[in-house]
Order: C-alpha cells, then structure tokens, then sequence
C-alpha cells in the first residue's frame, strides 16, 4: 500500500480540520478568553506611529549579548515588564491566510497518511488505524507548539483542546476509510 491509496481520508480529513478550524476561530467562544484589549490601546498605537518603529518581531527588553544581561540597567528593565511585540506591515489578508491554513491541513493529512501507510497493512482494524493516525495527528496539532510555548509564554490551552479534535476527527476518517486487504 502506498500514501496515494489514502487519498480519500487524506482530503477528507484536510477539509475536516480545516472546516474545525474555523469554527473553533470564528463561532466557538473557546478562544475569546485567549486574547484581551491592552490599556491605553490607542496611546500605545500612537507612539509606535509616532516613533516609526517597523513591522517586526520585538522582545522587550531586548539585549544585545550575555553580559548586558547581567547588567543593572537591565535588569531594572526586565523589573518593568516582559514580553515580545510582533507588528505586522498590514493587516491580515484573509484570502491567504485561508489558503495557507487549508494547505497546512492537507499537508499534515498528507504526511499523517504517508507514515500511517508505512506502519499499518491494508486490512488493519479500525483500533489499530485510529490509534495509530490519532497518535500522529496529536504530535502534529498540538505537541509541536510547545517549544516556542515555553520561549514565548503564549496561551495554548484551548489550542491543545483544537488540536485534540483535529487528531481525533482525523483518526476516525482515517479509520472509517481504511482499506480493506
């Protein structure tokens, strides 16, 4: 058996994350508590403005080297606050973004596929298939966020929870369409 013979679970469960995604982004109320108005929005908007800082990736504060970190002007900064600031050039362009979100699932479906084709024969059980294609789907969706998680300090939690669904749902497809020997 080759990946290709999965075609039909592989875009199927493409669209169904896909479709899941969406909806855990735009009706599901799950993700609101994620992200909040920052005081003095409309002040901080100005001075970025006002000081011309470029879209980019920020760390506040920032150091230049290892020593500059021991030092106090630092370490009074990092007393202040943390954090990192991404500012983008425009905003979101939704049509791309949509597109690039639908080739992500097909190309995670994809890979869950190919090494699901190399580890299971046709005629495995719908267990055997769905553990092992839920498996795969959870260190796609949600193990491989952590790195940048313990970095970044971001909130995850209901992240975790979507990817879950996704590896779930793509087990179930997967397992549903196996074929048969």
């Amino acid at each position: 058996m080759n990946v290709f013979d999965l075609w039909l679970p592989i875009l199927l469960s493409g669209l169904a994350t896909h479709i899941l995604s969406t909806l855990n982004w735009m009706v599901f109320p799950h993700h609101k508590t994620e992200w909040r108005k920052m005081a003095s929005e409309d002040e901080f908007q100005n001075l970025v403005v006002l000081e011309k800082v470029p879209p980019g990736q920020y760390v506040l504060p920032f150091s230049d080297s290892p020593d500059e970190m021991k030092s106090d002007e630092f370490k009074s900064k990092q007393a202040k606050c943390t954090g990192t600031l991404i500012l983008w050039d425009k905003p979101v362009n939704m049509g791309t973004a949509i597109a690039k979100t639908i080739a992500f699932f097909m190309v995670t479906a994809f890979v869950i596929g190919y090494l699901a084709s190399l580890a299971l024969k046709p005629g495995a059980s719908f267990t055997d298939a769905s553990q092992f294609v839920t498996t795969a789907g959870l260190l796609a969706h949600c193990f491989a966020k952590f790195p940048h998680v313990f970095w970044f300090k971001r909130r995850i939690a209901m992240e975790l929870l979507d990817g879950i669904v996704y590896a779930a749902v793509t087990g179930l497809i997967f397992a549903a369409l196996w074929p048969s020997a």
